[in-house]
């Protein structure tokens, strides 16, 4: 493969915190004096990745903040998803659609900008990614090292999909080709990419990474 291709890092960070209780939102919650969150922006800055997109759903304006902190390496666009509550993939199609898309009068706006930027919002670029790393935000143990692999795998195997298993167990994130972002559009509820990646099961190159902590999320 092409080594000038380019991997996107979509972070999903839009969901409710359902499970967490007393109104606590698990991407702020603190391991090791940062957010949860900022555990997987910081890996995700610290490897190959690029561009990254972050999907913003409950409690945005609580998270934007987060994601505000690291908006002056200008590799970061943050997309507000509002049918979040519809499901993972939800936020999943909005990631994607904003790698299509590269632009929108709402979606792709990069925080930090001036007045006048922000008037002229979705005017950037378009994106020029060959394939997307579908990442969670609630997984605060990824490294730089377990994305730039599975990156890797992509290049090396020439599969379209690089699937994370941990001792055996498939786990975040996953990797698609951008022959896929169509039918990653057309999934819905909360099987995320497994429908595709069953679908093209015989195409998968399954990377073993082995810690088990490494696929805990919150």
């Amino acid at each position: 493969m092409d080594d000038t291709s380019s991997t996107a890092a979509i972070i999903l960070a839009a969901g409710s915190s359902s499970r967490m209780g007393n109104g606590r939102h698990k991407l702020l919650l603190m391991l090791d004096e940062r957010t949860v969150l900022a555990h997987v922006i910081e890996a995700a800055l610290a490897s190959q990745a690029r561009p990254i997109v972050v999907i913003l759903g409950h409690e945005a304006w609580k998270v934007r903040a987060v994601v505000a902190a690291y908006m002056a390496q200008q590799d970061i666009t943050v997309v507000e998803n509002p049918d979040y509550l519809l499901g993972m993939s939800t936020s999943m199609r909005v990631g994607v659609a904003t790698l299509l898309e590269g632009k929108s009068a709402k979606v792709g706006q990069r925080m930090g900008q001036d007045e006048d930027k922000e008037k002229g919002q979705g005017e950037q670029s378009q994106f020029d990614a060959d394939s997307a790393l579908i990442m969670l935000g609630d997984q605060p143990l990824i490294t730089a090292q377990v994305i730039d692999l599975l990156i890797s795998a992509r290049k090396t195997s020439g599969k379209p999909i690089v699937a994370s298993l941990y001792d055996g167990k498939r786990g975040s994130p996953t990797l698609f080709a951008a022959s896929l972002f169509a039918e990653l559009m057309e999934v819905s509820g909360d099987e995320g990419g497994r429908t595709v990646l069953e679908r093209h099961r015989e195409e998968v190159e399954f990377v073993e990474l082995g810690d088990v902590a490494a696929s805990y999320d919150v």
